[in-house]
């Protein structure tokens, strides 16, 4: 059965779309059509003229050759993305946070994302993709501010953008939130429901952003004229937050609200919480901060990044490095939003 296949489109070359067929579409000439669906800067084409060349394309079908335009630019067309191997785990789900976001935005704007891990030594493991050209630039996930990766990078000219802020010695490419502002947000909403006893349980890891929530909370407490015991902020895994949660719930001026600054950190809040026979929401309120809301039981009050955002925003930034553009901040803040749950309910009047 068949050799045949179907016959070329009007006005296409061996079944193919190309630019001088869009170009006629569009009536407009074919270098024209190149810079708008390269997305020249700088080009002054009229944004009438740009809308007819993208829907005479969209309207023919033209798929670019991805692989001649790199050729011709002497590209891969390929971001690198390091993913450590704890973020892998499981358990650990806050790390594949922005995995799939990030393979979506790359992917959107005509890339590849060739994803490594392993080792104990990830600037090694950089610098062999560097050395076989085998990627255009770099996003850097879980960044540090003084990031031995992105000190790399710079330092053999490799185009690269960063989820997290970097030193100010370095070139400045990254997106993040502002981690002491988003936990003024829950601080706002327990005192807007009458709570004055909150403490703090995070997670005992050393990345910069633990330490901004930390200082958010004690300067949101200080805002609003409200004390913090001491013992009431408090960090380590797992046991030993549920170990403080436990102590200090048993306390007879307990805290009628804990904060954590990742829903993880919430799990042992809620599992102290029930061993105490305390109800998460009526007794306690709980605030988190993404991305295990839908896993909590009573729905929990968090503070939600828009990761999808994040991502674009990362990849965006790598690109235009790549392109050798400017930029015209160093970094970009995305914003966080509070969404409510039953894990937090108004402090009964006594």
């Amino acid at each position: 059965m068949g050799g045949a296949g179907l016959p070329p489109a009007a006005g296409t070359t061996r079944g193919r779309t190309t630019l001088d067929d869009v170009a006629r579409s569009a009536g407009v000439s074919r270098t024209t059509v190149s810079f708008v669906l390269n997305d020249r800067p700088n080009s002054g084409i009229p944004e009438g003229t740009r809308a007819r060349v993208l829907e005479a394309a969209a309207s023919l079908g033209y798929r670019p050759n991805r692989l001649a335009r790199n050729l011709r630019l002497q590209r891969t067309g390929s971001l690198g993305l390091y993913v450590p191997d704890e973020n892998l785990d499981a358990h650990f789900p806050v790390g594949l946070a922005y995995l799939q976001p990030l393979l979506h935005a790359a992917e959107e704007r005509g890339c590849q994302v060739v994803t490594f891990t392993g080792g104990t030594d990830p600037v090694g493991r950089y610098a062999d993709l560097v050395a076989a050209h085998a990627v255009d630039g770099f996003v850097l996930t879980d960044s540090a501010v003084d990031d031995p990766r992105a000190r790399y990078l710079d330092s053999v000219g490799m185009p690269f953008s960063s989820i997290g802020r970097t030193s100010g010695a370095l070139p400045q490419r990254w997106v993040d939130i502002d981690n002491a502002a988003a936990i003024g947000l829950a601080v706002d909403h327990l005192v807007a429901l009458g709570h004055r006893r909150i403490a703090y349980l995070g997670p005992g890891r050393s990345h910069y952003w633990w330490a901004e929530r930390v200082d958010g909370f004690r300067a949101a407490m200080a805002r609003h004229g409200l004390p913090v015991p001491p013992g009431w902020v408090a960090s380590g895994d797992d046991d030993e937050l549920q170990a403080v949660a436990t102590h200090l719930l048993a306390r007879p001026d307990r805290p009628t609200a804990v904060v954590t600054p990742g829903d993880a950190a919430t799990v042992p809040v809620y599992r102290a919480c029930a061993r105490a026979g305390l109800v998460v929401g009526p007794d306690l309120s709980v605030t988190g901060f993404d991305p295990l809301l839908w896993m909590l039981d009573p729905a929990l009050t968090t503070l939600t990044v828009d990761h999808d955002l994040m991502a674009r925003t990362a990849v965006d930034a790598c690109l235009r490095a790549v392109e050798g553009l400017p930029d015209a901040t160093a970094g970009t803040y995305v914003e966080v939003h509070l969404r409510p749950g039953s894990s937090t309910a108004p402090l009964p009047v006594p």
